[in-house]
């Protein structure tokens, strides 16, 4: 599958937003689904050899968006990548949220993490629900994108740890409420086990979106277990294949 980008927007230092074009692909793409990303426009070139995971962060009529940090080779091309180059992706990916509707939800989002919950909150905005969104990072330069939540989101709460914006603190130091029938979140690992954490016996659904270094996407490679508690027993997923999203209270942090 193929597309156009509208537009690769630095946002920041380590900060990319990009706009692609592609109405086959958003007529089937569900929110918390990722797809997997050719991060050069030419097919001649081989390395970086893999393709690589992003979740669809937003969809807007003909064209949905990710949001990107520079972590190695990869993203650094796909930061190069001007406006009109045609570029290679996957059909949308994996098992996204669920979506439920006339509920009390909160959505926690840890830096880039905060990506595929803007089109999670759209899809729960359009089916009556309430919006609390916590949105943390490290400093201001992690917090991206408010302007689109302010459309969907009945509250935003904000904290950094430095204090740069919003609560000098870690997101879930600032959750005072827990009156929610499910929580979404996605970040760092931390994050989320914390959040886990806090709404244990408090909300009876978590739902967490786990993101884990993937070869293939397709269940081949075996690249993305992840570790996830059946009865009394403890089995192995593919995050790319039956997540990304999974039960929070059953995925097992740490062995």
């Amino acid at each position: 599958m193929t597309g156009k980008i509208v537009f690769n927007k630095k946002l920041s230092d380590k900060y990319y937003y990009m706009k692609i074009e592609s109405p086959e692909f958003v007529k089937n793409a569900k929110p918390g689904q990722f797809f997997m990303l050719k991060t050069q426009s030419f097919d001649y070139l081989v390395d970086p050899l893999l393709r690589r995971p992003f979740g669809v962060c937003d969809i807007e009529e003909d064209c949905f968006t990710i949001l990107y940090t520079l972590v190695g080779k990869g993203t650094y091309l796909l930061s190069n990548l001007q406006t009109s180059t045609e570029i290679s992706f996957s059909n949308p990916l994996g098992n996204g949220f669920s979506i439920v509707k006339n509920k009390n939800v909160a959505l926690v989002g840890g830096g880039v993490g905060i990506a595929p919950l803007l089109y999670l909150s759209k899809a729960l905005k359009d089916n009556n629900n309430s919006i609390t969104l916590y949105y943390g990072g490290k400093s201001i330069g992690d917090i991206h994108l408010l302007e689109y939540f302010e459309n969907t989101c009945d509250y935003i709460k904000i904290s950094t740890e430095d204090g740069s914006l919003g609560e000098k603190a870690l997101i879930t130091d600032i959750i005072t409420n827990f009156d929610y029938d499910i929580v979404y979140t996605c970040g760092p690992k931390p994050m989320m086990k914390n959040v886990v954490s806090v709404f244990q016996d408090k909300v009876e659904n978590i739902e967490v979106s786990l993101d884990e270094r993937m070869a293939c996407g397709l269940g081949a490679c075996l690249g993305c277990i992840i570790y996830v508690k059946e009865g009394d027993n403890i089995v192995q997923k593919r995050c790319c294949v039956e997540g990304p999203v999974f039960d929070g209270n059953k995925v097992v942090w740490e062995l």
